[in-house]
């Protein structure tokens, strides 16, 4: 019997830098495009040789970058690769992430040809002087298009992202933008606080005192306004930042989360597989060149030790709202957590950070606020 396994595929290109943004991505050219298209094609037979007599694919995932900025049948020419090279499970989640300036409906139409099933779409904030200054290149309409395309061939399964935190945002914008997501019918919503990260455009500003961030308190009020006006309106938030409707929890992420199998592909993919997480080059440039010698451009190839997948498995399962398994995890690494951290445990249901119940622990609401406090006590 086959296994499953959940595939990654990294699309570096965007039709511009958002300012917060830290990940592999630049603005390509067609010819760049092209040659990395033919290169990543090359990468998936080079993997299915070794992963499809073992494995079916449950999920796919194509983010970046911006996939969309692709031309849409360059995405078919993928899918197509990864249909004929590898066993896709029936009804296997098929994910990809668009901006919404860049949506057609002859890429629409593409997608959902292709088996393309759900979309993951930045909206970021409904004030668009705020979009302004992350870069973005959408507007609060272009987004309202974007579903509508979507919708109208078929995609209802979409995803919007939200920043909480970023300068000059108030709590009164995070309300009205997830009263415009609740409004659109989104049915998942992922709402992360903002992470300045080195070496962006946004953490130079912020440095040279150009723009000021919202203090944790106030982020912290946004992402409690985010919570209760989701909660009310019937979203179950099943992960610290994301939130769905009954049937709408993402597959694919949620491999992530039970330290599932899962293969990336393309520059900067991660894996983990057999117990081993691999990653390939950052560099396009490296990236291209082991593919185009024949080699497979793995950078860097680890073997997870025991006592670090116990400190993974509790940092991952502790984010969930359904938390951590006690019977999986006693079963998995031979001990009673509640015994070997008896002390910890009590005191943090006494600070109402925890709660156990069920064979589980978890985060209360509170807890969710402290998170990484949390986790500390117990892989520290």
């Amino acid at each position: 019997m086959r296994k499953p396994l959940s595939l990654y595929i990294h699309i570096p290109f965007c039709n511009s830098k958002c300012a917060y943004c830290n990940f592999v991505s630049k603005v390509g050219t067609h010819n760049e495009k092209t040659r990395y298209t033919a290169n990543l094609i090359e990468e998936i037979r080079i993997r299915a040789k070794e992963f499809n007599p073992r494995y079916e694919i449950s999920t796919i995932y194509i983010g970046g970058g911006t996939p969309s900025c692709l031309d849409p049948k360059a995405i078919s020419l993928i899918l197509n690769e990864i249909y004929n090279r590898f066993t896709v499970r029936n009804q296997a989640e098929i994910t990809i992430e668009a901006n919404p300036e860049s949506v057609t409906r002859e890429k629409a139409e593409i997608y959902a040809s292709r088996g393309v099933n759900r979309v993951s779409m930045g909206l970021q904030c409904v004030d668009n002087s705020i979009l302004e200054l992350m870069n973005r290149k959408h507007t609060v309409a272009d987004f309202e298009n974007a579903v509508k395309i979507f919708k109208s061939v078929g995609i209802t399964n979409i995803s919007a992202d939200i920043i909480l935190g970023y300068p000059n945002q108030k709590v009164e914008y995070v309300e009205r933008t997830i009263n415009k997501l609740i409004s659109l019918d989104i049915p998942h919503i992922s709402a992360y606080m903002l992470q300045i990260e080195e070496g962006t455009a946004l953490a130079n500003s912020v440095s040279g005192k150009k723009l000021i961030v919202p203090t944790e308190k106030e982020t912290i009020l946004m992402y409690k306004k985010a919570v209760d006006k989701l909660t009310a309106a019937g979203y179950i938030r099943y992960e610290v930042s994301n939130f769905a409707k009954i049937g709408f929890r993402s597959k694919h992420n949620q491999t992530y989360w039970d330290r599932g199998e899962y293969l990336g592909l393309g520059v900067s993919a991660h894996s983990f597989v057999d117990g081993v997480r691999f990653a390939n080059y950052e560099s396009i440039e490296k990236y291209t060149e082991c593919i185009e010698r024949g080699k497979l451009p793995v950078e860097s190839f680890d073997k997870v030790a025991k006592e670090d997948a116990k400190e993974e498995y509790i940092m991952l399962k502790l984010r969930l709202g359904d938390g951590m398994d006690l019977v999986e995890y006693k079963k998995l690494f031979n001990e009673d957590f509640v015994t070997s951290h008896k002390n910890k445990i009590e005191e943090l249901i006494k600070l109402k950070l925890i709660k156990l119940a069920d064979d589980h622990i978890c985060a209360t609401d509170a807890g969710f606020l402290v998170l990484n406090r949390i986790i500390l006590e117990f892989v520290s």
